[in-house]
């Protein structure tokens, strides 16, 4: 048998035993199952025993799995709690993505790297996804006002993020000039205010008449996914961004409860996502963070230089909103998790040759560090929260 696998029964069949053996291995050694599926398609991609390399076959997965991860990101947003606290969710939200991104940048200049090498950092740090979420229901603080600001800055920066790694794509074509700009500021607003109109009313006409068929309502989420995906290509900017608008034109059809919620879960989370995550393992080379010392130093530096931006923009807003230490504390955890979408910018980091190896594998690391951080985090300082809120109760 020839080495890597090429076959696309050897290369499906091995994908689908590692999804399979990741939440095993996960459980036991109490690691994220996300964590996990990337040391995985480390250890058996090409920097390790060889047996995967990230060809068409695997490219085809991955592209599906990452316009699935925005496609699921935009539909589970809680949109509400932007409406609700929408202006202290919008400075939350823009100081969540200024400050890292200004810190970002900084980091980029010092370490020697271009213009368009350290903006691109910048946007790394700034992005977060809310894992340890399901933390504050169960501890039964979900509601409070300083939650739902941070799940409403979350938006916030998603948007912007994916904005500002438009830019940074088209500049790296060299497709900036006035057309860019049209593109951007009038053709893609254009595309979601039709996208919010046009999809709900469609949804709602074909899952009436379809109100029994699942698969047909299903065929419906994934006709609006490639289409908006297809759409933002042809504005020249990324698939992501028109899988993220997809998601969110179906955020109010499709409640999060929903059997036909569970099936696009379902089918993301059993394959497409998971086999995502396998790809960025099979590109990572972690060996190059062992074999040279100065490399470790680069990785320690990176994460707190993003841990401390985002600590210096909840600080800051929980000062101005006159949070409790104990809530600022929950609301910088909640920000702490990097996940699929810093995958996504550091994919297209090195594809472009922004990013080089020891970046790419050093914003891997931060993936896995900030995904055990987080949650520990989240539910030490939630505790508190939690019993702060009891103690005010009587006084209410």
């Amino acid at each position: 048998m020839d080495l890597p696998l090429t076959r696309p029964v050897y290369v499906f069949g091995l994908i689908l035993l590692i999804i399979q053996v990741a939440p095993v291995i996960a459980i036991r050694l109490r690691l994220p199952p996300l964590a996990v599926l990337i040391i995985l398609g480390a250890v058996f991609g090409s920097n390790g025993l060889g047996l995967l390399e990230r060809d068409a076959q695997l490219i085809l997965l991955e592209t599906i799995g990452l316009l699935y991860i925005m496609l699921i990101a935009g539909m589970q947003m809680d949109l509400s709690d932007f409406r609700r606290l929408g202006a202290r969710s919008l400075i939350f939200g823009l100081l969540t993505f200024g400050i890292p991104l200004a810190v970002g940048i900084g980091f980029g200049k010092i370490m020697a790297y271009g213009l368009l090498s350290a903006l691109l950092v910048g946007i790394l740090y700034s992005p977060h996804t809310l894992m340890a979420y399901p933390i504050m229901t169960r501890l039964g603080i979900a509601q409070r006002e300083v939650i739902g600001v941070t799940v409403g800055g979350t938006v916030v920066t998603s948007i912007l993020t994916l904005i500002g790694l438009s830019i940074v794509q088209a500049t790296t074509r060299g497709n900036v000039g006035i057309l860019l700009w049209i593109k951007l500021l009038v053709l893609l607003p254009c595309l979601v205010m039709i996208s919010f109109w046009l999809i709900p009313k469609l949804g709602r006409f074909v899952f009436d008449k379809s109100a029994d068929s699942l698969v047909t309502q299903f065929g419906f989420v994934l006709t609006c996914l490639f289409a908006l995906a297809s759409a933002t290509l042809l504005l020249e900017v990324d698939s992501i961004v028109g899988a993220f608008i997809a998601g969110l034109s179906l955020n109010r059809l499709v409640p999060i409860n929903s059997p036909l919620m569970k099936q696009i879960e379902f089918v993301g989370n059993s394959l497409f996502i998971p086999a995502f995550m396998v790809s960025v393992g099979v590109l990572s080379n972690p060996s190059i963070l062992v074999t040279n010392p100065g490399n470790l130093g680069f990785v320690f530096a990176f994460v707190v230089a993003a841990l401390g931006a985002k600590l210096l923009a909840a600080w800051i807003a929980g000062e101005l909103f006159h949070y409790s230490p104990a809530e600022i504390m929950t609301m910088f955890s909640l920000t702490v998790p990097r996940a699929a979408l810093v995958l996504v910018i550091a994919l297209f980091g090195q594809e472009a040759g922004l990013i080089n190896e020891a970046l790419f594998n050093a914003v891997v690391a931060y993936i896995v560090l900030t995904c055990l951080l987080g949650p520990l985090l989240t539910d030490g300082f939630g505790r508190r929260v939690a019993a702060q809120a009891s103690f005010e109760k009587p006084q209410t």
